[in-house]
């Protein structure tokens, strides 16, 4: 937990050091799901989203139309608790990067059943100033 709290602060560090000063950090959950955010460039987006580690499961983010949005890093994955199995939750971090507007989609699928429909999916609509 420290470590990943580590990397945290040293990439919201390094997102504030590479665009402005005034950069914020957002926090999203489920509960946002099908919201709209308002951004500026160098803002940085935390997404929490829950997940079993032993379903085969897993949370993968589509690219944004027009690349304004980055994923940084592969998403951490935190436990509920210790025993084999437990759910959890799935953490990205995306960078914004540039002005425009488009979807955030997170789908919750098994990689190898290709061409099946997700489980669950988490979408929320961005607007970068």
């Amino acid at each position: 937990m420290r470590i990943r709290r580590l990397h945290w602060l040293m990439f919201v560090a390094a997102m504030l050091l590479a665009s402005r000063v005034s950069a914020s950090a957002i926090f999203i959950s489920p509960d946002d799901n099908g919201r709209e955010f308002e951004l500026d460039r160098g803002d940085a987006l935390e997404i929490s989203l829950p997940a079993s580690s032993g379903t085969g499961y897993t949370w993968q983010a589509e690219p944004v139309a027009g690349g304004f949005v980055k994923q940084v890093g592969e998403p951490a994955f935190t436990l509920d608790s210790a025993m084999p199995g437990a759910s959890g939750h799935q953490i990205f971090h995306f960078g914004i990067e540039a002005s425009g507007t488009g979807t955030l989609e997170i789908r919750y699928l098994r990689p190898w059943e290709r061409g099946s429909k997700p489980a669950k999916v988490f979408k929320i609509m961005l607007i970068v100033h």
